[in-house]
């Protein structure tokens, strides 16, 4: 019996702790809801705090949009204007360019018909002078071959000579050893 009793006494404590148990369950939902809905109601009111925010302050946000954009276009129409006196100076300038070019083309024309006459004096006369002194020089250049000639043709007679002396010297020897044979001879006979 005791077995039985004790059962007992289990399934009571079983009906006693699942009551609590369910006891802490529904009080666990009962402030999850609670917190839940005060989250909600935080985030409900941040949204509507952001949104009176931005609602009041999107004026001031479009107003300084505005006046920045109209800044950016003043910045643009102010660089067009210059950009259109750009061009027209620029327009202007190669037109008086083109004009002067003109004008300097002509008086060089002018200048160069001119002066052609002049030119080809100045050039003639400068042909004539290094003429004048190319013939200097061939006459200089002949005179110093002609000399060199003359010299060579007198060294050339030098050296026969000099050979014709040598041939007698030579020869000279060649015979005194017989003269003073027969001078000998000619001594002894006396």
């Amino acid at each position: 019996m005791a077995w039985a009793q004790e059962m007992k006494s289990l399934v009571s404590d079983i009906k006693t702790s699942t009551r609590g148990r369910l006891q802490f369950v529904k009080n666990n939902q009962q402030d999850t809801a609670d917190l839940l809905s005060r989250f909600d109601k935080e985030l409900k009111d941040m949204a509507q705090d952001l949104k009176n925010f931005l609602d009041k302050s999107e004026k001031d946000r479009m107003s300084d949009f505005h006046k920045m954009m109209e800044d950016i276009h003043a910045r643009i129409r102010a660089i067009q204007a210059r950009v259109k006196d750009l061009a027209k100076d620029t327009h202007g300038l190669m037109a008086q360019f083109k004009k002067e070019l003109k004008e300097m083309a002509a008086d060089l024309k002018d200048f160069l018909a001119k002066s052609e006459q002049s030119r080809m004096a100045d050039f003639k006369a400068t042909m004539k002078d290094i003429q004048s002194r190319v013939e200097g020089i061939q006459k200089h250049v002949a005179d110093l071959l002609g000399d060199y000639a003359e010299e060579r043709k007198e060294a050339h007679a030098n050296w026969g000579v000099l050979r014709k002396g040598e041939r007698a010297i030579a020869e000279a020897k060649v015979e005194e050893p017989e003269k003073v044979v027969r001078k000998a001879k000619k001594h002894k006979a006396k």
